[in-house]
């Protein structure tokens, strides 16, 4: 008899893109179309803010020249109240929260994915690092 736990593939969707900025857009638009594919929609306005800023910030670090790839992956967790977006890239720096500057237009990628995340961190991984955000569902969905 099989485990269940290798029977359930809780993976919504994962791909790979290049480190370039027009993955930004690409990536949202995968991220909201597995969650309505899922029917799980309304994860999708949090969920394709915090992959905009999650894979801003990998290709930001990678130090390529574009030939980097970032892989985004969308897990529904076993309890089926939570999702969460995962960003791997091939830098082995982790993400820095900052105090940017009121007048800087940079620096607040972090904050937002703090505030619209129950919870999110990282951890190194063989070539890089795994930069995870995971979604609740809101109160009264």
């Amino acid at each position: 008899m099989g485990s269940t736990v290798a029977e359930t593939d809780q993976r919504l969707i994962s791909f790979g893109l290049p480190s370039i900025p027009e993955s930004v857009p690409v990536a949202r638009f995968h991220v909201r179309a597995a969650l309505g594919f899922h029917e799980l929609g309304e994860y999708a306005s949090n969920a394709e803010i915090v992959t905009s800023e999650l894979v801003t910030n990998a290709i930001q670090h990678v130090h390529g020249d574009g030939t980097e790839t970032v892989v985004v992956t969308l897990v529904r967790s076993w309890n089926l109240e939570t999702v969460t977006v995962i960003v791997r890239d091939s830098s082995p720096e982790g993400p820095v929260m900052r105090e940017p500057s009121a007048d800087s237009e940079r620096g607040r990628g972090l904050r937002v994915v703090e505030a619209l995340s129950a919870y999110w961190g990282w951890h190194p991984e063989d070539g890089g690092k795994a930069v995870l955000a995971i979604l609740a569902k809101a109160a009264g969905a």
